[in-house]
């Protein structure tokens, strides 16, 4: 039973001198941090003049990325713009040009059926004048 007890002992020892060594190295660490914060100086700095300064960097922060949103949707309003005038624009031309085909394909239609019944008037005029004959 000594022999646990002895490493129980043993742990302790060794958990309280890793705990020791943290707290020195994170007061160290935090030590450098304050001064080159302060600048070398042993002060801390004004709190409130801390808050001040985060926040008003903060702010410019979020007016330039209001600014650059502006400058986003500014660009994609006018690029919508610019597309939907050129779609338009396709469209009228396309409407155009399926009304110009439309009338040639009747037209031809129209052409092609008066010549029909022109064929047609003749055959049964040669064909009457081939009875009476």
């Amino acid at each position: 039973m000594t022999t646990s007890s002895n490493q129980f002992a043993d742990i302790a020892k060794r958990s309280q001198e890793a705990l020791t060594t943290a707290a020195r190295t994170w007061a160290e660490t935090l030590q450098g941090f304050a001064s080159s914060v302060t600048g070398g100086q042993r002060s801390v700095p004004d709190a409130h003049a801390v808050v001040d300064k985060t926040f008003n960097f903060l702010e410019q922060m979020l007016e330039n990325q209001r600014q650059l949103m502006h400058t986003l949707v500014s660009s994609g309003a006018q690029a919508t713009e610019a597309v939907t005038e050129q779609a338009a624009r396709a469209a009228e031309s396309g409407t155009a040009r399926t009304a110009r085909a439309a009338e040639t394909v009747a037209d031809k239609a129209a052409q092609a059926s008066e010549e029909a019944g022109a064929k047609a008037s003749s055959t049964a005029r040669s064909a009457r004048d081939a009875t009476k004959s």
